[in-house]
């Protein structure tokens, strides 16, 4: 069975610092011996732990899935797996644009949370609601940058616009 190279992230509000890759390929090709991820900035820098010294890092064949402790904020990102052989030859390239969201998205949830039990007077004659609009847009835009048309750049843009308000939560919110 011939190999189809794939892969997909995930993050979680709990840890959002740590991108989670999973190889999701499917078929096989006994020539794959390891793998290598990239993480591409919106800025044209890769981003990797502290203790790597390479633009990529090596991600085990025996494991299907990664771990990488990486962001500090939302994060737009391309994100590219080489698939390679026993003398480094890279067999297969994969490349996906992916957004990570969890800081933000918390913050959001928080507002939100805080909600529940009364509105008061003061958030609504406040700007409280169109700021955490605005936090939404921001989102949402930096995601759809990513979905439409794998823009890392608009998409850090209006990641960082989101993180922006949220820096400065004690004037918006």
């Amino acid at each position: 069975m011939s190999f189809t190279p794939n892969f997909t992230t995930s993050q979680s509000s709990g840890t959002p610092n740590i991108i989670t890759a999973t190889d999701s390929s499917t078929g096989s090709d006994v020539a794959i011996t390891k793998r290598r991820i990239f993480l591409l900035q919106s800025d044209g820098t890769y981003l990797v732990p502290s203790n790597v010294t390479t633009s990529y890092i090596d991600w085990a064949l025996a494991n299907s899935s990664i771990n990488i402790n990486v962001l500090t904020v939302d994060t737009a990102l391309s994100i590219t797996v080489q698939w390679l052989d026993v003398s480094n030859n890279v067999l297969y390239t994969k490349t996906i644009a992916f957004g990570f969201t969890a800081y933000n998205e918390t913050f959001y949830y928080g507002l939100t949370q805080g909600e529940v039990p009364i509105i008061t007077p003061a958030m609504i004659n406040s700007n409280y609601y169109q700021n955490k609009m605005l936090l939404r847009v921001f989102i949402d835009s930096g995601n759809q940058a990513i979905t439409f048309a794998s823009d890392i750049y608009s998409s850090q843009v209006a990641y960082d616009n989101a993180t922006y308000l949220v820096t400065n939560a004690k004037f918006n919110f």
